[in-house]
């Protein structure tokens, strides 16, 4: 039976059911926690200029972990485009999947863009930072959130379940 709750309320103990983009399904129980407050500085960019996308590889768990990412925070006026996997558009919709943008104008700083962005093995996501402002920019990304280490079982009668990415096709 699958329970509902928030990332912030998973315990050493909860079972997980993970969704895997392609449909792959396992199971693990959660045997510690820590926080994720990760600064992630990318180089200048000139006005007017957009990065290509690019892996953010200190994302990539190690075998055995899972992270989540409920808020992602930037202290330059920057547009952050999020792809997870790396073929998949996130925040955007079906019919507008490019439009899906993350930007600091519609927060305050410290405040953040609240996000639901879980994290597996091999599924890190991909950033592209446009530059609409007049000036030249070094913007950081905070990326803030859990990291679960996790060992794989056999599917539990009570799981939570979290899915890699985004809505299925």
């Amino acid at each position: 039976m699958a329970e509902r709750i928030t990332p912030e309320q998973l315990e050493i103990g909860d079972n997980l059911k993970v969704v895997y983009p392609g449909g792959e399904i396992k199971f693990f129980t959660i045997t510690s926690t820590d926080d994720i407050f990760y600064r992630d500085e990318h180089d200048e960019l000139a006005p007017g200029s957009t990065e290509s996308y690019t892996e953010v590889s200190a994302l990539n768990p190690p075998t055995g972990q899972l992270y989540w990412i409920g808020r992602i925070e930037f202290d330059a006026n920057v547009k952050l485009y999020i792809k997870q996997p790396a073929a998949t558009n996130r925040f955007g919709t079906n019919r507008s999947p490019e439009g899906g943008v993350l930007s600091d104008s519609a927060f305050q700083i410290l405040e953040g863009r609240k996000v639901n962005l879980w994290i597996a093995e091999d599924y890190p996501p991909n950033v592209q930072i446009k530059n609409d402002s007049g000036a030249t920019i070094k913007p950081v990304i905070w990326w803030i959130g859990k990291r679960f280490a996790v060992v794989e079982i056999k599917m539990p009668s009570v799981y939570k379940t979290v899915k890699i990415g985004g809505i299925s096709d």
